[in-house]
């Protein structure tokens, strides 16, 4: 944009503060910096001419200047520390200046400046200041002491300044003023007001000697009051005078401050660059002929931002906001030209982007106060995303949505009757070096309206309210991906998959149904609670674990799996899987976005709980039907995963159901009873116990050999029971008794008996053999 370059402060990744440190610990303050280095970044406005020209030796009083935070008071303080102490320097500056300034100030001599913010309470009483910045104040702190009086009276003040002449420059006096106490065994404030009307009276009566210079917010303070017997001179930051000029001091006060060369930028190159806009401006607002010199003047001054931007976040912004003026409409428009400076002829309120934080929104809402003004940009990117998911090939038909929702918002966002923006200025907002073609402008807008729920018509006007249907304020909300951004969605779809498998039955169910994570080839447990992860498996559910994606190479990725991450009851698990094809189940935007309307919902309270219902069974029915396989364990090797073998097995059923599918199926398919018989046979041969026997059973077959699905405790200890009863073995219940097949009893009817007899668990099954 014609060579046009952002000051170095404003060039980092994050911007830094603007505000004024009259000084600091790191010699980096206003003050401590040469004063040829601060007075560059400087605007001779009407008001620092003013303060500098009421310092000066032909005026005989104080001087207070009244603001509010963040308009200028610190840096015009600090010009003056400047002024004061380098006469020559601030001489030259005015020179460079000369062409602008009609009437410029003279300047006395250099004197002995002490400058100090007061707003961090370090000196209780004020007359410490002094003596701790005079060349002579150690010895008239001596001599104070000595008299023993409340406060320094005027002739040690005399003192001081007869010594060397003295200038006083006091930041945020009311704030160290106000935060005075006032205990009868400390009045620092009865103290401080008393000594205030000292330094007051000596500046008037001695001028040559001692000038002393205050800021205070406003005029109605105990701070100011005092200073205001002797008729100060004041520099009113927020005193009427012409508007034009005030206008046009200010913005060039702050395009100084923001770039190095804005002033060097020809003026033809200028008015070159914005013709477009400017003459698209005038036919769409309509603004008659007799006005468009002065207006086109108003483009140029401003350039590169266009006044109506300037207009827009000086007269609404700024103003339904408890922002600090000057300084944080600097750092918007830093932002601002930053992110879009190289890429636009002219920077207007639809250059602001809703999603990126770097183009100056961050600033504009770290300056809002009004919630209800911040909450409405979340409501335009929600109105954004709904657009956008609701127009077929929307970035053909509505080109221009990430431009005109954010100039929308911005006018969406006023203090005043005036809240939103008729068409015809949005329409001028997007329009830079090209035409923006009326019929395609009003398609757009015809797009939007129709499909942002938060956008409202009041007259023309357009405007965001924060009005919304609730389905739509959770379904937009859901959509946002920066409000998932720690996971919740991805832990409520878990929960919800779980529970769609699991059913009511829960923790009294025979299996123990775990959603595996995203990253459950790499960290699968630590989501899980204690109850959950494989060392509190001791109750010997059956774990059923639930893989979220479809695998190409199924063998090795489940057998890697059981050997980096199950120590022990390998054999115990089951994989349910998903149909071949689909995407991953953290990865479906569909499903993702009913979880994160459930999570939503669920934070919302009660006035949501409908829709958290309904979201919760139609999730919970997607994820049913969307796993329809299960693996078990057939061959193990410990030392080469690809060397293991699955059972893979479609599932018919859905939900709770699917469980007693996959438990008929391993039953009826997979379980080999002449396998089990033959490694019961051999555990009695060589006398091990029902829990060794069981533990065995939990874990893989060595060798390659065919592994023995496990069916859980209950099952088998029943199997167990069946081969006593066939007379294939007997057990020896704790040395308490043999359990065996009687002479004449049937297999059925010995069954029955032997089970009624072994009920042992835990550790008693290790002394069974």
């Amino acid at each position: 944009m014609h060579g046009l370059k952002l000051r170095d402060e404003f060039l980092g990744k994050h911007l830094k503060g603007t505000a004024i440190e009259i000084a600091n610990s790191r010699n980096s303050g206003a003050v401590q910096q040469p004063a040829d280095k601060f007075l560059e970044i400087t605007y001779p406005t009407a008001d620092l001419l003013r303060a500098i020209d009421s310092v000066g030796q032909s005026h005989g009083r104080p001087v207070v200047l009244i603001g509010e935070r963040g308009m200028g008071k610190s840096h015009l303080l600090a010009s003056l520390h400047h002024a004061l102490k380098s006469p020559e320097v601030t001489s030259n500056w005015l020179d460079q200046w000369d062409s602008r300034i009609s009437a410029r100030p003279a300047l006395r001599p250099s004197m002995h400046v002490i400058s100090e913010s007061l707003h961090r309470q370090k000196f209780p009483s004020l007359w410490e200041v002094l003596f701790d910045h005079h060349p002579r104040g150690p010895e008239v702190r001596g001599m104070f002491k000595a008299k023993g009086t409340d406060w320094p009276g005027p002739d040690l003040i005399m003192e001081l300044v007869n010594h060397t002449p003295t200038a006083i420059l006091l930041d945020e006096f009311q704030t160290w003023f106000d935060g005075l106490g006032n205990d009868p065994k400390a009045p620092h404030r009865s103290r401080a007001f008393g000594f205030i009307q000292v330094l007051s009276e000596v500046a008037k009566e001695v001028p040559d000697k001692l000038v002393l210079v205050i800021s205070v917010r406003n005029g109605s303070s105990d701070a100011y009051q005092q200073i205001h017997r002797v008729s100060p001179i004041l520099i009113d930051f927020h005193a009427a005078g012409a508007p034009e000029q005030i206008q046009r001091d200010r913005r060039n006060m702050l395009l100084h401050r923001l770039f190095t060369n804005r002033r060097h930028v020809p003026v033809d190159a200028i008015e070159k660059s914005i013709s477009v806009h400017v003459s698209e401006y005038f036919r769409l607002l309509s603004v008659p002929a007799a006005e468009q010199d002065r207006r086109r003047d108003e483009f140029l001054q401003s350039w590169p931002f266009a006044p109506h931007l300037f207009q827009l976040l000086e007269d609404q912004i700024l103003v339904a906001s408890d922002a600090q003026e000057t300084r944080d409409l600097i750092r918007i428009l830093a932002g601002l030209f930053k992110s879009k400076g190289e890429s636009q002829p002219i920077l207007t309120a639809a250059d602001f982007s809703l999603e990126d934080d770097d183009s100056g929104i961050t600033a504009l809402l770290d300056s809002v106060a009004n919630e209800a003004h911040r909450d409405l940009r979340e409501k335009a990117m929600r109105n954004q995303t709904a657009v956008m998911d609701s127009v077929a090939n929307h970035r053909e038909s509505i080109p221009h949505l990430r431009q005109i929702l954010p100039a929308l918002w911005l006018r969406s966002i006023s203090a005043d009757n005036q809240v939103g923006a008729d068409p015809a200025i949005l329409h001028a907002d997007i329009t830079h070096e090209k035409v923006v073609d009326d019929n395609s402008f009003q398609i757009e807008i015809a797009g939007i309206e129709e499909n942002g729920f938060n956008i409202h018509r009041d007259g023309k006007r357009l405007v965001f309210r924060r009005e919304e249907n609730p389905q739509a304020k959770l379904l937009q909300a859901a959509r946002n991906d920066r409000l998932f951004q720690v996971g919740q969605d991805l832990a409520m779809l878990a929960k919800v998959l779980r529970y769609a498998f699991e059913g009511d039955a829960g923790s009294t169910g025979l299996h123990r149904v775990l959603p595996l994570p995203r990253a459950w080839q790499v960290d699968p447990w630590s989501q899980f609670s204690e109850t959950d992860k494989p060392a509190a498996w001791a109750d010997l559910k059956i774990p059923v674990l639930v893989v979220p994606e479809d695998l190409d190479k199924l063998d090795l990725t489940l057998g890697r799996f059981l050997k980096d991450h199950l120590q022990t009851r390998r054999n115990t698990v089951r994989f349910l899987l998903p149909r071949t094809g689909t995407t991953s189940l953290y990865q479906d935007r569909d499903l993702l976005v009913m979880a994160r309307a459930i999570v939503k919902a669920e934070e919302w309270g009660s006035s949501f709980n409908t829709l958290k219902l309904r979201y919760q069974k139609e999730l919970a029915e997607v994820l049913r039907g969307r796993f329809t396989r299960f693996a078990i364990l057939s061959k193990w090797s410990f030392t080469d995963s690809g060397a293991c073998r699955f059972h893979l097995e479609a599932v018919d059923a859905q939900g709770t159901k699917a469980l007693e599918a996959i438990k008929e199926q391993v039953h009826r398919n997979l379980f080999v009873q002449e396998d089990f018989e033959e490694l019961v046979v051999a555990a009695a041969g060589e006398g091990k116990s029902l829990g060794s026997l069981l533990r065995e059973l939990q874990e893989p077959r060595p060798n390659g050999q065919e592994c023995i699905p496990w069916l859980g405790e209950a099952e088998m200890k029943d199997r167990v029971v069946l081969q006593c009863a066939r007379g294939n073995i007997a057990i020896n219940l704790r040395g308490s008794e043999f359990l065996q097949l009687l002479p004449g009893e049937t297999p059925a009817s010995a069954s029955q008996r032997l089970k009624s007899r072994l009920v042992v668990t835990g550790r008693q099954l290790d002394e069974v053999t």
